[in-house]
């Protein structure tokens, strides 16, 4: 049985929605549609019924899910005891793009002096990208913003760096903004800022890429709200940041909850503050 499979079906039982799970997941609706098709073949049940747009799991599949569960728990836990994260192996670290340029320098320097035989391999990508890869066992640990959702007992996010929101360059009457992609974690706590500058806001262009951001404005494209990540005053000393209210984007380790006191992952955090 594909365990890929089992978390699509818990992803259309959480999400309500055969393309709400979709989105979650990061694939395609038809795709999902046929991993549930497969999986009622393979098991020989009727899992989820149609309403309208949304889906409604069957009693059979309500009795399942607790067991689902747990097996795909189990399969994560059983990934990460097959990989080499011990002293001497393979460690495998997710990274967003401010993490990769404030952080890792002084990870990979700490990880090669103290532990030479770990072969760190460093993956980049957005948190949700990286969350994905993370819960598929693709991944040891993920430097992240701080997921807007609550987490199984399985994982593990500790706050390394609270980074307040503002505003980086001039508002105008006609001034268009350069939007923080609004479905990434920390875009959305920033979009909040933007309303609350206009409601009705002109949009430039919307992107992932903070560093990219803060070029446009440099530029004299726009304006953003971001966070006041570390490498934003290091790499942009002239950039004038205006805070926007209480809105804070926190960045921080997510692992899994076994793997806490692994001296790889004590290393990452000494570094990252």
């Amino acid at each position: 049985m594909d365990l890929r499979f089992l978390k699509s079906l818990v992803a259309v039982v959480e999400q309500g929605s055969i393309a709400a799970a979709a989105r979650h997941e990061g694939i395609t609706a038809p795709a999902i549609s046929q991993r549930l098709q497969a999986l009622e073949a393979e098991l020989g049940v009727e899992l989820l019924r149609r309403a309208g747009r949304s889906v409604q799991p069957t009693p059979t599949c309500l009795r399942l899910l607790p067991h689902i569960r747990r097996v795909l728990e189990e399969g994560q836990a059983l990934t990460l005891s097959l990989s080499k994260t011990t002293e001497a192996g393979r460690f495998r670290l997710g990274a967003i793009s401010t993490a990769l340029t404030d952080y890792m320098p002084q990870i990979i320097r700490q990880v090669h002096q103290q532990m030479p035989a770990v072969e760190l391999e460093i993956h980049p990508g957005t948190s949700a990208q990286l969350y994905r890869a993370f819960q598929d066992g693709e991944l040891d640990a993920v430097i992240c913003v701080a997921p807007p959702f609550p987490l199984p007992k399985s994982q593990r996010f500790a706050g390394l760096v609270r980074e307040p929101v503002g505003m980086i360059g001039t508002l105008g009457k006609d001034t268009p903004f350069i939007v923080y992609n609004r479905k990434s974690w920390g875009g959305a706590l920033c979009w909040r800022g933007v309303k609350k500058i206009c409601e009705a806001p002109k949009i430039l262009c919307e992107l992932d890429a903070l560093e990219t951001i803060a070029i446009m404005v440099q530029s004299g494209l726009g304006l953003a709200v971001v966070p006041n990540w570390a490498g934003l005053a290091q790499r942009f000393p002239d950039m004038n940041f205006q805070h926007i209210g209480k809105e804070v984007r926190e960045t921080g380790l997510l692992c899994r909850t076994h793997q806490e006191d692994h001296p790889v992952l004590a290393l990452i955090r000494n570094a990252s503050i």
